[in-house]
């Protein structure tokens, strides 16, 4: 009775480790030659490649402004004027000692004309045995020290000369000119407001900024794990946040060679670290495009025209396999970290309606696809999901075709 009991419950069992598994329902694409291009993503903003920001380089009070924002100027024309009455006080107050110390020399050189003189009557006079030796010394000393004055007067005019010419040039720089052909983007300052020498963030420091717009490019942020394949040269995609459905053309100008720190950037109080690359950047016409703006960039840093490609999720590796868990045998975790030192990636493929493991070679990468260099052939079935059954999916599995794609 209890035999008989036992062989009721078991034959299901039996009949079902029996009978064939189920073929799984499987999404399939064809391989096939496709284009790819490998890219770095990054973002930033744009920038003027010629602008400047002109502070003063003297304190006083801002008398004129010159200029309106937006306004196209010249290479030297006058922007700003500050109150030069300090100035001016000064110039003149140095050219009234230049004159003193010329003064000075006219008077010293006709004390030295009359020194001169002297000596040469003591001299008539020695020879005749007139004078004594000693008066004679005393005139050739007295000659002596009306040269010295000279020279000494002549070092002051100099000095002086100097100092008028420094206060000459502050005076000078009361006015501020344009250091090249551009349009004022910004004018930070107001007609009466006291301009200082430029210090951060200290009010006054900054007077305006002039900048030449036909010289518009991208600066972006590029991660130290990508830098490595950017090069100058290579050609980007940039979108702008006020218009991002328009893709902009440019080129890589050049990149950095020492990195920006930022700190905390990786969120653990460590310093990010990035790569500032110039992207030249082609203006549409008919787009408003002002610096500011916030971008973000595609770098194409390597293409493949006709490559046998994948996509991303079909390509599988030991380090999705059951590896590294507890009931992983020991056995098991040393051949997956071998696959894995090998670069054992591989890809599942459909033939004669059962699964096939492939073991690929694999070489550039964009956003949706990877290309494989070895190990697929033209016209395989390659199996790319769904992503559960793929993970799970072995070598004889049966499948079926879900969709097919080419």
């Amino acid at each position: 009775m209890v035999a008989v009991l036992g062989a009721a419950i078991a034959a299901p069992v039996v009949m079902r480790t029996l009978r064939p598994a189920s073929a799984q329902a499987v999404t399939l694409e064809v391989a096939a030659p496709r284009e790819i291009h490998a890219s770095v993503l990054a973002s930033g903003s744009l920038v003027y490649q010629q602008q400047v920001q002109l502070s003063s380089e003297v304190i006083g009070r801002v008398a004129a402004i010159l200029v309106q924002e937006g306004e196209q100027v010249a290479a030297g024309q006058a922007l700003l004027r500050i109150d030069d009455a300090l100035p001016r006080a000064e110039v003149a107050q140095q050219q009234s000692v230049v004159r003193q110390q010329q003064i000075n020399i006219d008077n010293q050189r006709l004390a030295l004309a009359n020194q001169e003189s002297q000596y040469q009557r003591k001299q008539m006079l020695y020879s005749h045995q007139m004078i004594a030796a000693a008066a004679l010394d005393d005139a050739r000393y007295a000659l002596d020290q009306a040269r010295i004055q000279l020279r000494n007067s002549a070092e002051a005019l100099q000095q002086t000369q100097a100092a008028l010419k420094q206060a000459l040039d502050r005076a000078a720089r009361t006015v501020v000119t344009a250091p090249l052909s551009g349009t004022i983007t910004a004018i930070d300052i107001k007609t009466g407001e006291t301009a200082v020498p430029n210090q951060v963030g200290y009010r006054g420091s900054s007077l305006l900024t002039i900048a030449n717009t036909a010289t518009l490019m991208a600066e972006i942020s590029v991660d130290e794990a990508d830098i490595a394949r950017v090069r100058a040269g290579q050609q980007a995609a940039i979108f702008t946040a006020a218009h991002p459905d328009l893709v902009l053309r440019g080129a890589v100008r050049s990149v950095a060679l020492s990195p920006q720190r930022n700190e905390g950037g990786a969120g653990n109080g460590a310093l990010a670290r990035s790569y500032l690359i110039k992207l030249s950047l082609e203006n549409p016409t008919g787009v408003a495009l002002q610096a500011g703006m916030s971008c973000r960039a595609e770098i194409y840093t390597a293409s493949a025209k006709a490559a046998l490609s994948v996509p991303l999720q079909a390509i599988l590796s030991p380090a999705g396999e059951k590896s590294d868990g507890a009931e992983a045998t020991l056995g098991e975790r040393r051949t997956a970290a071998k696959r894995q030192r090998d670069g054992g990636h591989y890809v599942m493929v459909a033939r004669a309606g059962q699964a096939l493991r492939k073991p690929v070679q694999l070489g550039i990468a964009d956003d949706e696809r990877q290309q494989v260099t070895s190990g697929l052939e033209r016209g395989d079935a390659v199996i790319t999901g769904p992503f559960k059954v793929l993970r799970q999916l072995k070598s004889g599995d049966r499948v079926t075709a879900a969709a097919e794609t080419s």
